[in-house]
């Protein structure tokens, strides 16, 4: 697939310019958005699942969402950061078909991420952030890997993502999907296990926390709103299947937007 051909929609959640000291130390968690993080001087590291990403001067990174991410600072850093959401059509975002590289890209240019940084002044302010920001992401999409499963088939499992997307708050199954996509539950089952990399209802059941883990950190809702909202007639088991897949309880995981999301945190 190519992103030219793709309608995107790019939301800025939060922006921000920091100075952190050797204290700076965000605690490992999931997060439901990318993080871009332009270091101008200072020296840090990003604990991924797997991998580490050294956060350099005059270097930027992204961090794709929904990985446990861990940041620490070596040497007192200055820099800007900002989290955000790149959809394409059928509701994956963007940083879910590539993965975005390991290695810093250098950026010596200030003045994009501080355009990314005074989204929220005026309306003319946020048009100049969101063309800032596809700016900074280009170089990172350039030297990103293609996720090669999803983009080779994407056509055919656009659809298919889209009705999970738009069903997130029913009780949508297999056997549905498999209808819809013309094939029996078990041969649709077996193609689509093989190319997403997980089953058809795990992929269902990852979807409705990924919109658990938005509607906790970026509404004021109530957990067992939240729980229906989100396809789950049982609050107790929502709670029970969130912790499973995140380590979190819904409450404690809301509790970590003051890390992230501090402005979000004091209206709740």
């Amino acid at each position: 697939m190519s992103l030219a051909s793709q309608p995107l929609t790019l939301n800025l959640i939060r922006s921000y310019g920091q100075r952190t000291g050797q204290h700076w130390n965000y605690p490992a968690y999931r997060r439901p958005y990318n993080w871009l993080i332009h270091v101008f001087s200072g020296y840090g590291e990003v604990q991924l699942e797997n991998r580490s990403i050294s956060l350099q001067p005059d270097s930027l990174v992204v961090l794709p969402l929904n990985q446990l991410a861990h940041s620490r600072c070596f040497e007192p850093m200055q820099l800007g950061a900002c989290a955000f959401t790149l959809q394409v059509n059928s509701g994956l975002d963007v940083f879910e078909l590539y993965n975005p590289p390991l290695q810093p890209i250098g950026m010596r240019d200030k003045s994009l991420i501080e355009q990314v940084i005074n989204a929220g002044k005026s309306d003319r302010d946020y048009m100049s952030a969101v063309a800032a920001m596809y700016q900074l992401l280009a170089p990172v999409i350039a030297q990103s890997e293609e996720n090669i499963g999803l983009t080779n088939n994407y056509r055919q499992l656009e659809k298919i993502f889209q009705l999970v997307a738009d069903n997130i708050d029913s009780a949508l199954t297999v056997p549905q999907l498999a209808d819809f996509h013309g094939t029996s539950t078990a041969h649709f089952s077996r193609w689509f296990s093989r190319i997403v990399g997980v089953s058809p209802k795990k992929y269902i059941s990852a979807k409705r926390i990924d919109a658990a883990c938005k509607l906790l950190l970026l509404s004021s809702h109530k957990i067992e709103i939240i729980a229906y909202k989100c396809g789950f007639e049982d609050p107790l088991y929502f709670s029970k299947c969130f912790k499973k897949s995140i380590g979190l309880t819904p409450s404690d995981y809301r509790k970590t937007k003051i890390y992230d999301l501090p402005e979000a945190a004091a209206k709740v």
